[in-house]
């Protein structure tokens, strides 16, 4: 491509020969230029948001955190029901078992005292740690 330059101080026209390297520098250059322009905009806004009394970038901030504890609220309050449905299973499933046990202690003959005396005894406490004696 020829860029041809006339001036009103010159006498002579300049001729400027661009080739597809030239195009390609200049491409890099911009999109360079860019870049580093949006990354330096990008790190004055986000590091000093704070310090900056602007309304609208203070509304934005209120804005993205109102949103974040939303979100967790939202996450906790479904975690919560989850477990509640699953307690409430554990139960029933705790409330079947005790009445099969019941009716098994019933077949058996045993008395309905003597298998309450053996639930308060046993609560699920372990004891110290005997180490075994050998005999010999």
């Amino acid at each position: 491509m020829h860029i041809i330059l006339v001036s009103d101080r010159l006498a002579t026209a300049r001729s400027i020969t661009l080739t597809w390297r030239h195009a390609v520098l200049f491409a890099g250059a911009l999109f360079s230029l860019v870049l580093v322009l949006s990354s330096l905009f990008s790190y004055v806004t986000v590091r000093h948001a704070a310090e900056i009394r602007l309304p609208f970038l203070q509304d934005l901030v209120r804005a993205v955190n109102a949103e974040e504890t939303q979100r967790s609220k939202d996450f906790v309050r479904e975690n919560l029901n989850a477990m509640a449905v699953k307690l409430g299973e554990m139960q029933a499933q705790l409330m079947r078992l005790d009445t099969i046990g019941e009716r098994l202690a019933g077949m058996a003959g045993v008395k309905p005292q003597q298998l309450k005396a053996f639930e308060s005894k046993s609560d699920g406490r372990g004891g110290p740690l005997v180490s075994p004696t050998r005999f010999q």
